[in-house]
């Protein structure tokens, strides 16, 4: 995979299928859906799923998200999204604030973007207080730019994440309808049980 694609992707170490496309042999599939229609991932997250037109994305053994999607959107290349839940993202800090430092130093791989915040608040995710930050990154060498939201949230006393990235040539417009969708998946989401570190 070439190296502007591989940073496209941002941490999605994926294989990528179409949300129900048929499985060969006995793999079976990490999700159902329940009668009212949304996802039960593994019988431990529970969320209302995109619409059409968003791709499943399976992360493969040590990839850096639990699960996400992503589509290709119209325009030159690299118009895409993507978006993903995360048990663990980059960092160690308790704190929203310090793990959004940490977070940012590897976010994308570290590509050579220079990200600008464009805002940060707070948010309610999962059932408690959170932190959205929304930034953008431009790359003039290569003629790319990047609109990101991430939102930290808490599972017992660890940080978890969501986040999306949308890829676009410099001089094309975001389609922040994206951005609508992955708001009503975060909002959707559900812990169905808790995490082996709340067990403990």
């Amino acid at each position: 995979m070439r190296g502007k694609r591989w940073m496209m992707l941002s941490v999605l170490w994926v294989l990528v299928s179409l949300a129900g496309c048929a499985t060969t042999g006995t793999v079976e599939k990490p999700y159902r859906v329940s009668p009212q229609g949304t996802v039960i991932w593994e019988d431990e997250f529970e969320f209302s799923p995109p619409p059409l037109g968003w791709k499943l994305l399976r992360p493969e053994t040590g990839g850096d998200i639990n699960f996400g999607f992503m589509r290709d959107d119209p325009g030159g290349f690299p118009s895409m999204t993507s978006f993903a839940y995360d048990e663990e993202p980059f960092g160690c800090s308790t704190q929203y604030e310090g793990r959004e430092k940490e977070f940012f130093k590897r976010f994308l791989f570290n590509a050579i973007v220079e990200f600008k915040i464009l805002e940060k608040r707070k948010v309610q995710v999962v059932g408690g207080e959170g932190l959205q930050v929304d930034v953008e990154g431009k790359d003039p060498i290569k003629g790319e730019k990047v609109r990101a939201r991430v939102i930290f949230g808490k599972r017992g006393d660890r940080i978890i994440g969501f986040y999306i990235t949308q890829w676009r040539p410099i001089n094309r417009t975001y389609d922040m309808s994206a951005f609508d969708d992955f708001d009503k998946f975060v909002k959707s989401f559900k812990f169905l049980k808790k995490s082996f570190y709340e067990t403990l």
